[in-house]
């Protein structure tokens, strides 16, 4: 229950700073309130969840609409990326920079099929509760011709007490 929470702030904080949706909701005012995830826009990747004790990093696009883009936990070596419309996973293959919590400012990850690479740059923010800010960040993402693609992202990195 504790991880949902921390979850639903961090996307429902972030959420907010997105435009209004193009048209009104269909459900009932008590049915969005009883579904704390009913403001998260449904274009980025899915709810993330965090067991106790585990350290996640959250990303959003700068661009409108924000969209959930970048998500890993920091055990793992993995992340998962809206890439093309849909979540791909990704490796990591190399990390550089400051360290960011259980994180690194600098990381390279590799597409599981290996046919396209990103560069993750982060430039950390305020300390939270449990967590701290990314003031800013770019994902570079170069494909298997060479051509790069660089978004813009901000976003939190957030713990579960153990």
């Amino acid at each position: 229950m504790i991880r949902l929470l921390i979850v639903t702030f961090v996307v429902g904080g972030l959420a907010g700073c997105a435009s209004a949706p193009d048209k009104a909701p269909t459900g009932s005012p008590v049915a969005a309130m009883e579904s704390p995830v009913a403001e998260v826009p449904a274009e980025g990747l899915p709810p993330q969840e965090l067991e106790a004790g585990e350290c996640g990093l959250f990303l959003w696009g700068m661009a409108a609409p924000r969209r959930f883009t970048f998500f890993t936990e920091a055990s793992t070596g993995e992340a998962l990326m809206l890439h093309e419309g849909t979540a791909q996973k990704l490796i990591v293959t190399d990390t550089n920079g400051e360290v960011f919590g259980q994180f690194f400012t600098e990381t390279q990850y590799l597409s599981a099929d290996g046919t396209w690479s990103v560069n993750l740059s982060l430039k950390p923010g305020e300390i939270l509760e449990g967590g701290q800010r990314v003031e800013s960040g770019r994902l570079v993402t170069t494909g298997a011709g060479g051509w790069e693609t660089v978004l813009p992202v901000t976003g939190v990195r957030a713990c579960i007490p153990g």
